[in-house]
């Protein structure tokens, strides 16, 4: 398992606003998804019994042997583009979605592997809650319900990335209440 320069920086950038001395980086590789895998990061500050440590530019890396057997081939990086932000994770053992996949799986698919990944890093979180016909309706939650960036975060991250994917795909709709959100990101 690899973690890029760029990816070591964001995790520094946010812990080192929020965490304790001597924190390090717990990665999460669990099975899930129509890729069959679902990636989550946190931060830590103890190794636990099952755990394979590295260093990655100074920063400790903690990850379950389960998750590094899921992930012993991959890389985690950090990309910013003028589209997108994000962790993006590389995993050679994902598979995605079968060629005969719905939409609906095909779109869950992206989801999980390419837009949470990014809106965690923001604490932020896309929910894909129905595709009728070739529309797609998503809920955000977290940092980005109630965020005033959520707009642009779907038309320019979210809706590129879909239709990069998915030239047929229909209309993408923000069906979000963000007039509840407790905790957004950019208010």
């Amino acid at each position: 398992m690899q973690i890029t320069s760029a990816a070591v920086r964001k995790v520094r950038e946010m812990g080192d606003k929020q965490q304790p001395a001597g924190y390090g980086l717990r990665v999460i590789v669990d099975v899930g998804g129509p890729d069959g895998f679902f990636y989550d990061l946190d931060f830590e500050t103890e190794k636990r019994d099952d755990d394979e440590t590295l260093v990655a530019d100074g920063l400790t890396v903690y990850i379950d042997q389960k998750s590094m057997e899921r992930f012993k081939d991959g890389t985690i990086d950090y990309v910013e583009t003028a589209d997108f932000s994000g962790f993006h994770f590389d995993n050679p053992h994902a598979t995605g979605p079968s060629a005969d996949a719905t939409l609906h799986e095909r779109v869950q698919w992206v989801i999980d592997t390419d837009i949470n990944p990014g809106l965690a890093g923001h604490g932020g979180v896309c929910e894909l809650v129905e595709t009728v016909e070739n529309d797609v309706h998503l809920r955000f939650g977290g940092g980005c319900q109630g965020c005033s960036s959520s707009s642009a975060t779907l038309k320019y991250g979210i809706e590129v990335k879909l239709r990069e994917k998915f030239p047929d795909i229909g209309e993408i709709v923000d069906v979000t209440d963000h007039s509840t959100g407790a905790n957004p990101f950019y208010s």
